[in-house]
């Protein structure tokens, strides 16, 4: 018998330029990511100040793993910058960005 073990879900945090998890620095961000499947994940319950280069960063490390499609779920009317709008519902609404698109574009 084999066994394997896979990570399904994962906490991110973004440091200010200079600081560290390493350093016992305070993140300016943190968020969850959920695996849905091999090539997919979902982000989710994230907090603090992220911009578009924080949010560049976390795309590119997410694609350099092999994920080539992320949800992100956002509270009802609060966009995703580099995002497309893929559903909307009374509470939250889901952006899709895909790292190879995203790639492209650099």
């Amino acid at each position: 018998m084999s066994v394997h073990f896979e990570t399904l879900t994962r906490v991110f945090r973004c440091y200010a330029p200079g600081e560290s998890f390493a350093a016992g620095a305070e993140p300016i961000a943190v968020g969850v990511v959920n695996r849905r499947d091999s090539g997919e994940v979902e982000v989710m319950a994230t907090m603090g100040q992220l911009n578009r280069a924080d949010l560049r960063d976390i795309v590119a490390g997410l694609g350099a793993e092999g994920v080539t499609r992320i949800l992100i779920k956002r509270r009802r009317g609060h966009r995703v910058p580099l995002g497309r709008l893929v559903s909307s519902g009374d509470r939250f609404d889901i952006y899709e960005v895909l790292p190879a698109e995203l790639e492209a574009r650099a």
